[in-house]
């Protein structure tokens, strides 16, 4: 694929983290999975049964919520201001590749959580170190794939708060809460900083006509 076409293709990547709205609402999937956690720490007997069964639930609602929150403020904010760019949907057999290595992944990815609940060294929480390298891992591959170097930023702070928190002293789902609980602010934050610089750059249509 020569430059000339790279170019507009990775611009229309961009495009979609023009805004903030992606931390806004990744912050909000970290923040309802703290708030899940905090809810873990203080609940006992059947209760605690119903709240670990609930996870599949909340990820899930998350995921809608993640959707729902984006084309929100995109129709809201952004594309009365810079228009929409629909992007291409991939259909048949590769779709539905692509949904069967993530349905794979993420078995993997719990069975190896539950593993290293039950390895978890002394004094060393591997739980928040695990799961901050994921979604920096995560956080890393989506700004490669945009170049953008603030995901690469979120991605090392990502790493950076599940170390810091695996060597706290924390319980394990204390950790994990502090965890997600941090990291939705750091989020907010970002996408917040990102929204007030898009804000002030990009006026609305009939600012730009006076």
């Amino acid at each position: 694929m020569t430059d000339d076409l790279k170019k507009p293709q990775l611009r229309a990547i961009q495009y979609f983290y023009t805004d903030g709205s992606f931390e806004f609402a990744f912050g909000l999937l970290c923040l309802l999975l703290g708030v899940y956690f905090c809810v873990e720490v203080h609940v006992q007997g059947w209760l605690s049964a119903v709240v670990d069964g609930s996870l599949v639930l909340v990820m899930v609602g998350g995921a809608w919520l993640i959707n729902r929150l984006i084309k929100l403020l995109k129709e809201r904010i952004t594309y009365p201001r810079t228009g929409d760019i629909s992007y291409r949907r991939e259909q048949g057999v590769k779709r539905a590749g692509r949904i069967a290595a993530g349905l794979v992944l993420g078995g993997l990815v719990g069975a190896t959580a539950a593993v290293l609940i039950g390895l978890s060294l002394r004094g060393l929480d591997i739980m928040p170190i695990f799961t901050g390298t994921i979604l920096g891992l995560v956080l890393g591959f989506l700004g490669f794939h945009a170049s953008l170097l603030r995901l690469y930023i979120l991605g090392c702070l990502s790493i950076l708060t599940g170390a810091a928190l695996a060597f706290s002293g924390l319980e394990s789902t204390t950790s994990l809460m502090a965890y997600y609980l941090a990291t939705s602010l750091i989020l907010f934050a970002s996408g917040g900083v990102t929204l007030w610089r898009y804000l002030r750059t990009t006026p609305p249509p009939e600012q730009e006509q006076q």
